[in-house]
């Protein structure tokens, strides 16, 4: 492995000195986690080819006319507000300046590419750049390509092998596309058919192409940061050939802008319909290993169960679960009892906030619980105490402090505790990891967090199983809709520095069930499996208590 105190130096191609709010992030991010700006290259081309305005109406594009104004006047995502490119360090009070160099080339056109000159291709390899990030000059061909150990980079934020070209995201909003993939390219002759370095996946919102588009941009901005790191760890990266034939988009004619604003009105009255009228109902099931026949619990009215999971004891198997109020709007944590057929509830929590996702677990004869608890901004570690009649769980210390979701801990075989999980603002995408030596920690950032980001394959589903001899990682599929189904991930790399799974299978709910328009945990033990499924439905209780989320996030 490469020793992690490796510099690594890059630059960045630019139009002018001003770029968009995401661009100036990105390179921000880069700079505030060390790695060195040592070369910004200016576009020094200001000619444009003289038109006449008899020239200008005659050809001018009325077909996309309606594109043209809504882009140039209308449309103004936060992400890609113009901004006067100074690059600093957070902190920039306390922070020595950036000393990097500037180049300014002027290019060759021939058609719609670009081409530098030899003397400058030359300029920009003295400084010995590990990359470069593009943000202008257009398409680039050409020796330029190879100006850089690792070649030039730049974003795509679609997914190459669905759609190329462009608006950024707008075509899987028009067409429904569930999920939209953001790429980070090595740059080669081919146009959007470059050396994928990596790739995200993000859920497609489909009622605000404008909240859609932020939030692609500004979530992408880790990319570049995370192979400058897997750089820094491996001493060389592993592209992948993209081999997309996927047809080239371009910007809507007038007739599709129409269907587009159409859109915009319809899908948000459907979206909030949804929210207040379409309500999911969640419910707990379980086979008995050998046993193919599926038994359901029997929620109160108005409540459901979710989240379950499973432990034996010598002396008990105890399925654990999320048992959520509509009339409270919070839900409490409870078991069922193998003894009682699974058909008694116990409450073993009563707090005032919201609790779920009660991974459970054995280490050293205790039994351990992390239940999800959110909005008391902590990852907390309880003991389950079955002793006294009345099970329930006694605080016994704080793992993390943050807003994180269904954290799920394994002991790994180096005999390092891993803490999965996900921040509760990105809960659908995100995976972090966080490291320690001790169970009770404390517990690092992993390296490269966030370790993957991926709508249909991220949040944890369960505890990490052992099946054939790998370990599986069940994670949420949530492109549709939350809690789709269930993805299971072979885990073929783990440790501080690196992470690395591939998926290998999907789980999803039974056609013939009540509940079978979603699952999103399952988890076994040697007595049991255990899952959670979902319908759609309506109570007045429900309905209320949309009301009352949607006027307190106001």
């Amino acid at each position: 492995m490469t020793e992690l105190n490796r510099t690594i130096r890059f630059g960045v191609m630019l139009d002018g000195d001003v770029v968009e709010q995401w661009q100036l992030d990105t390179i921000k991010l880069l700079i505030d986690n060390g790695i060195e700006l040592a070369l910004v290259i200016k576009n020094g081309d200001e000619s444009k080819p003289y038109k006449s305005f008899c020239d200008k109406v005659l050809h001018y594009p009325y077909s996309r006319l309606l594109f043209r104004i809504w882009h140039r006047y209308w449309f103004k995502p936060a992400a890609k507000r113009p901004t006067s490119f100074r690059p600093q360090r957070s902190g920039v009070e306390k922070s020595p300046a950036l000393n990097y160099h500037e180049v300014t080339v002027i290019p060759i056109h021939k058609g719609i590419s670009t081409y530098f000159p030899d003397d400058d291709i030359a300029k920009i390899k003295a400084y010995d750049l590990d990359f470069i990030l593009r943000f202008g000059f257009d398409i680039i061909r050409g020796e330029v390509l190879n100006s850089a150990k690792y070649g030039i980079w730049s974003f795509h934020h679609d997914d190459e092998r669905v759609v190329r070209g462009g608006p950024p995201g707008f075509w899987e909003f028009m067409r429904k596309i569930p999920r939209n993939g953001v790429i980070l390219q090595q740059l080669t002759d081919e146009l959007d058919k470059g050396l994928i370095l990596r790739r995200l996946q993000f859920n497609t919102t489909l009622h605000s192409y404008k909240f859609h588009l932020n939030r692609i941009y500004e979530e992408s901005e880790i990319l570049p940061l995370q192979v400058a790191k897997e750089l820094i760890v491996n001493g060389k990266l592993e592209p992948e050939l993209s081999q997309s034939e996927a047809p080239i988009q371009h910007p809507p004619r007038n007739i599709m802008m129409i269907k587009y604003f159409w859109l915009c009105f319809w899908r948000k009255i459907v979206f909030h319909f949804n929210y207040f009228f379409r309500q999911e109902d969640w419910n707990v099931g379980y086979r008995i290993n050998g046993n193919d026949s599926v038994h359901w619990l029997k929620p109160p009215k108005s409540d459901y169960f979710a989240d379950p999971f499973v432990i034996t004891t010598k002396d008990e198997t105890y399925l654990f679960f999320e048992w959520f109020s509509n009339k409270n709007g919070k839900a409490d944590l409870a078991i069922a009892k193998k003894s009682e057929g699974f058909e008694v509830y116990h409450k073993i929590t009563d707090f005032p906030e919201h609790r779920s996702y009660p991974f459970v677990f054995e280490y050293q004869g205790v039994i351990y619980c992390v239940p999800e608890a959110n909005q008391t901004d902590k990852v907390s570690l309880y003991r389950f105490d079955e002793t006294h009649g009345c099970a329930s769980l006694q605080w016994d210390c704080d793992l993390l402090d943050g807003c994180y979701v269904d954290a799920t801990l394994h002991h790994h075989s180096d005999g390092k505790w891993y803490l999965f999980t996900t921040p509760q603002r990105q809960s659908h995408t995100h995976l972090l990891i966080f490291v320690a030596d001790d169970l009770r920690g404390p517990y690092r950032p992993h390296y490269n967090n966030p370790v993957k980001v991926d709508c249909s394959d991220s949040r944890m589903a369960g505890k990490i199983m052992e099946i054939d001899g790998n370990l599986v990682r069940p994670a949420q599929n949530s492109s549709r809709h939350y809690g789709e189904s269930i993805t299971l991930n072979k885990i073929v790399q783990l440790n501080e520095y690196q992470y690395i799974e591939e998926t290998t299978n999907e789980i999803k709910p039974d056609k013939k069930w009540t509940y079978n328009k979603g699952t999103h945990t399952i988890n076994s033990d040697e007595v049991m499996t255990v899952f959670d499924a979902k319908k759609f439905t309506f109570t007045w209780k429900g309905f209320v208590q949309q009301w009352r989320q949607k006027v307190a996030s106001r």
